[in-house]
């Protein structure tokens, strides 16, 4: 199949070309092929190849709660919300049972593979220091990358020590290690000030940016310490960004990641009546932090949804602003976000292709994918056009994201030179274990 006339958004700029897929791989990139076979002309559009969102919880539960509180979607569901947006990989992170992190990271690749149409992999959360000793066997099993929480004390917080030998076992492992970076004894004392409340704006008052930038600060020299790869994940306050910019200049290894909603909404969504609907952690920010992100693109090395998207009977029923399950639904309009900051000219067509997929690719490690011969034809197919989001994909019931106004859309998926996507999913492709 030969694709003609694309607009492909690369780390090098929009090149104009034609590029001929065989047997799913890109075989040939350059101007003007002479058709042999099926033709698909791409005049009008863009394309963004291998879309990579390295930040999911499919299939997962509230990490923070005492009861077990489901996500909407799993690796079924959550793989077709994923392709409706463009993104033609995930990397999920794996709750481990306390005493099995193996079984569970083996189950959980296990029920990937039957239900994912997308190509995945995963991150295992380690959340006591027992789980490091698993992790020679865990990397073993394809899983590259571990998780740690700063937060949510008494259930997920992990002591600065044990975030060290983790951070020194990755590194002999040559992995990655992402990082919750919230002071959540702070946050535990703020809300002992204020608490229980019903009003969402009791989580952002609990959570304001300076316990995000201290632990930014304190998990960046841990970093710097023990040499360690690592990524500070949904990155919400812009002086996070520059705390890390600081101790890279220093010569940590150390990255930002952000999400969509930290790019499009404020602390206002608090104030409304279903402003439980909204809360995650770290909080939405003010709207002139929110502006101040968006003009610090340039210091983003990815973009990741978070996505942990929980049905409205659980977000509303709670009593208190603490028991609401924290998490957006982001992943599908992960794409058409960026891609409106690129029209809008916050933000280039290099470096969108760089935190969505390029920068991805070295982050992880990841074979095989990408825009270059030889690599999985996955692509998405985005045309420039005004539209208002009034429904999504999976099983969502609502979405912070209703009304809101986009200039890009996504109207085709391809993996593996194959459409699974195009106003709904086609087919039930079975999604591969990336190659890391």
């Amino acid at each position: 199949m030969i694709f003609k006339n694309a607009r492909v958004i690369t780390s090098k700029g929009i090149i104009e070309t034609d590029f001929l897929v065989e047997e799913g791989k890109i075989k040939e990139i350059k101007k003007d092929i002479v058709p042999k076979d099926e033709v698909v002309d791409l005049s009008g559009y863009y394309v963004l190849p291998s879309v990579i969102d390295g930040h999911t919880h499919f299939n997962s539960r509230f990490l923070g709660a005492r009861e077990v509180i489901p996500t909407a979607d799993d690796y079924k569901s959550g793989s077709e919300v994923s392709l409706a947006g463009g993104i033609t990989s995930f990397i999920n992170f794996i709750d481990p049972a306390k005493e099995d992190p193996v079984g569970s990271a083996k189950s959980e690749i296990e029920k990937a593979s039957a239900q994912s149409m997308t190509d995945y992999s995963f991150h295992l959360i380690v959340r006591q220091g027992e789980h490091i000793k698993y992790l020679d066997e865990i990397f073993r099993l394809g899983v590259k990358s571990v998780k740690v929480f700063m937060a949510y004390k008494g259930s997920m917080q992990l002591d600065d020590e044990n975030i060290m030998k983790a951070m020194r076992k990755v590194k002999e492992l040559g992995g990655v290690i992402a990082i919750h970076a919230e002071n959540g004894d702070v946050i535990d004392e703020l809300q002992k000030e204020y608490g229980d409340r019903d009003e969402a704006v009791y989580h952002a008052l609990t959570r304001p940016s300076e316990v995000e930038e201290e632990a930014v600060n304190r998990v960046s020299m841990m970093a710097y310490l023990t040499k360690a790869k690592a990524y500070i994940v949904h990155v919400s306050s812009p002086n996070s960004l520059k705390i890390i910019e600081s101790w890279r200049k220093k010569g940590a290894e150390i990255y930002g990641e952000t999400c969509p909603h930290y790019l499009v909404f404020d602390e206002s969504y608090y104030y409304r009546p279903d402003g439980k609907r909204f809360i995650m952690s770290p909080p939405l920010r003010s709207k002139e932090m929110r502006k101040e992100l968006v003009d610090n693109l340039t210091r983003i090395f990815t973009l990741g949804s978070d996505y942990s998207g929980y049905m409205s009977v659980y977000k509303d029923k709670a009593l208190s602003y603490i028991e609401v399950p924290n998490g957006v639904a982001s992943t599908e309009f992960l794409v058409p976000t960026i891609m409106n900051l690129m029209f809008d000219g916050f933000i280039s067509p290099e470096h969108v292709a760089e935190i969505t997929s390029e920068d991805q690719i070295k982050l992880y490690g990841i074979k095989g994918k990408g825009f270059a011969v030889g690599s999985d034809a996955d692509f998405a197919v985005i045309r420039r056009e005004d539209w208002v989001v009034k429904d999504w994909h999976g099983k969502m019931d609502h979405s912070i994201y209703e009304g809101v106004k986009f200039k890009a859309k996504v109207v085709r998926t391809y993996l593996r030179g194959e459409l699974v996507f195009e106003e709904d999913v086609k087919g039930r492709r079975k999604g591969e274990l990336l190659k890391r």
